[in-house]
């Protein structure tokens, strides 16, 4: 097992990949591999000569050589998601004019602080502000929304109310229709009495009144249940 015949070339001497290899090989579930991988490893420290020296055992039999390919194939996907997070930790460059590094040199001095400290500082507070922004300009966008629903409920019961007068003046107009027909007159020459008159033309228009406002009543509390309701899902 000393001699370096039968080792992998794929496998990289780099710490963190052969330590990966070395675990994925001791979580081995298969009992036939598990026996293998114990005997090559048997008495000797993890490092990369033990773990090429243990892989070179395994491809000695069939079902180490299928172990190996899986082992290979697990191995790519590590390396492949190794290298999208160092892409992620990549540190972002980029140039400044000499006019912009002198100043945020002047600034950084007197504040007693880096120069990479002040712009992180400065790049924190322009986030701060524009996240500062951002809810100024919803609470803007929600009180222009309660505000069109006020309006809208007001132009609502305006109509309800309208057209409850619309009614009542229709029924009116259509009993005064019939008292002219059976008369045969528009103007019956009332010679009654003038207080009676008037408390009887006040309590029809109290009933007037008294129906338009039951009509807007009940419109409202329709109106509450509807802007309860949660909205629609899709």
């Amino acid at each position: 097992m000393s001699s370096t015949a039968g080792r992998p070339k794929w496998l990289r001497k780099d710490e963190g990949e052969w330590r990966w290899a070395y675990r994925y090989m001791r979580k081995a579930t298969d009992l036939g591999i598990q026996t293998s991988v114990g005997h090559a490893m048997a008495g000797k420290s993890p490092c990369y000569e033990m773990v090429a020296d243990t892989i070179a055992y395994l491809q000695k039999t069939d079902n180490g050589q299928k172990f190996v390919r899986r082992l290979m194939n697990a191995l790519r996907q590590y390396r492949r998601r190794s290298a999208n997070a160092e892409k992620k930790r990549k540190p972002y460059t980029f140039m400044l004019p000499v006019e912009t590094k002198k100043a945020i040199s002047t600034q950084a001095k007197k504040l007693e602080m880096s120069g990479e400290k002040l712009v992180a500082d400065l790049l924190s507070g322009a986030g701060k502000s524009l996240e500062e922004h951002r809810k100024r300009e919803q609470a803007l966008k929600d009180a222009l929304a309660i505000e069109r629903k006020r309006s809208n409920q007001l132009d609502e019961r305006w109509q309800v109310k309208h057209g409850e007068a619309i009614r009542q003046i229709e029924r009116l107009a259509t009993l005064l229709t019939m008292w002219e027909l059976t008369l045969g007159q528009t103007d019956p020459g009332y010679d009654g009495d003038e207080a009676r008159l008037q408390s009887e033309t006040k309590k029809k228009v109290s009933g007037i009144k008294k129906a338009i406002t039951d009509t807007l009543k009940m419109h409202e509390r329709l109106e509450a249940r509807l802007y309860s309701l949660p909205p629609p899902t899709t």
